[in-house]
């Protein structure tokens, strides 16, 4: 035997029916950067820290070519530097590193899009990226 159900219960039923169907949990966009080829040095002195930020980096999507040392270990802040015309890859840079310090040397020769210098600073940026997103 089938019960027959008043016909405003019926409607308040679908009703909900299709309000839970079209609730749905908004995700935030992916950061997806813009890709570009990318210097790393260790600009600080500590052993490790080009690597460090090689790995995070490439964890990012970043397309890193080369790391190593740079000529001084007495860079204080970290800095972004844009080289070429591309700059969109040093701003995503800047981002994913969460620091302001980006700047522009444009060189038509230049092999690479982007350069980051490691500064002193370092391990407040590694906190950073460390800390769970909101």
């Amino acid at each position: 035997m089938i019960a027959r159900l008043p016909g405003t219960f019926l409607c308040c039923a679908l009703s909900i029916l299709f309000l839970l169907a079209g609730c749905k949990e908004e995700k935030a966009p992916v950061f997806v950067p813009n890709t570009g080829q990318i210097q790393i040095l260790n600009g600080c002195g500590k052993p490790g820290a080009a690597e460090q930020f090689r790995n995070y980096l490439t964890d990012q999507g970043f397309d890193i070519i080369e790391f190593g040392n740079a000529t001084s270990w007495n860079y204080a802040h970290t800095i972004v530097v844009a080289r070429t015309a591309n700059e969109p890859v040093a701003r995503d840079l800047a981002k994913v590193l969460n620091t302001d310090n980006l700047i522009h040397l444009f060189d038509p020769l230049a092999m690479v899009d982007a350069t980051v210098f490691i500064g002193k600073d370092y391990e407040e940026l590694i906190k950073r990226w460390q800390r769970p997103k909101q």
